[in-house]
């Protein structure tokens, strides 16, 4: 590769940190809008958790472009290792994608109606009323305590998934990435095994769920092997587009 093109790579892998790092410096200094009196607690505990998620994953992913350009600096005067290195970071975006399947340490958490945990009636009707947002919550707390990857119900979530609750006849569903599962919730997740159980117990998750009638079982994984997130199979932004226009 040119010096010229070389230097040019560089120039935008310097940029990018950059603006990465003023994102963090806005979205941390920025308010909100005051809410209604009438957000619910577990609105607000997600939209907490979700900011905290947000700033934490821009800040990883600025020490990851800083890395990465110092590679890419220290290859640029040789076009095989220059090419190397962007094989190597090729296949690692694969992977943060969620095109490909990940294994390793890591737990999963079994989500199931329990009538022997006391709970009475309405509050046993309240999990299938927010259950979207409850395990929009799990994996938030999971992704910002050592979660790489993480699927429900062998769903993958990747940066465009969504976890919504969709009524059809009055009666309620929860839909990950566009399609319909249904209890037992079970939450795989490959990352490190003791950061995820902290993150779990710190945010007390288990008590909740038990007040509402719900098992929360945690199992650890933590051999090489443990858990495997599958791949995510559903359409990548554009996909449809392209497809049409072929």
């Amino acid at each position: 590769m040119p010096a010229r093109s070389n230097r040019s790579l560089i120039w935008v892998a310097t940029a990018t940190v950059a603006a990465l790092g003023f994102m963090v410096t806005v979205d941390l200094t920025a308010e909100g809008p005051v809410g209604s009196g009438n957000t619910s607690y577990i609105d607000l505990r997600t939209q907490v958790s979700e900011q905290a998620q947000e700033h934490i994953l821009l800040e990883q992913q600025i020490s990851k472009l800083e890395a990465q350009l110092a590679e890419y600096r220290a290859a640029s005067g040789s076009q095989k290792e220059l090419r190397q290195v962007l094989a190597r970071d090729e296949r690692q975006l694969a992977v943060e994608a969620g095109l490909t399947a990940v294994t390793g340490p890591g737990i999963t958490i079994t989500i199931q109606p329990d009538a022997k945990l006391g709970a009475s009636p309405a509050q046993m009707a309240l999990f299938p009323q927010q259950a979207d947002q409850w395990l929009d919550e799990v994996v938030n707390v999971l992704f910002a305590n050592g979660a790489t990857a993480i699927a429900i119900n062998g769903q993958r979530l990747v940066g465009t998934s969504s976890i919504r609750l969709v009524e059809v006849n009055g009666i309620g569903s929860v839909h990950v990435n566009g399609k319909p599962i249904e209890e037992p919730y079970v939450i795989q997740a490959v990352g490190n095994v003791q950061q995820m159980e902290t993150g779990l117990s710190v945010n007390v998750l288990q008590g909740y769920f038990e007040a509402m009638g719900e098992d929360f079982i945690i199992r650890a994984y933590p051999s090489s092997d443990g858990v495997t997130v599958p791949a995510y199979t559903g359409p990548l932004p554009g996909q449809y587009a392209k497809e049409g226009n072929g």
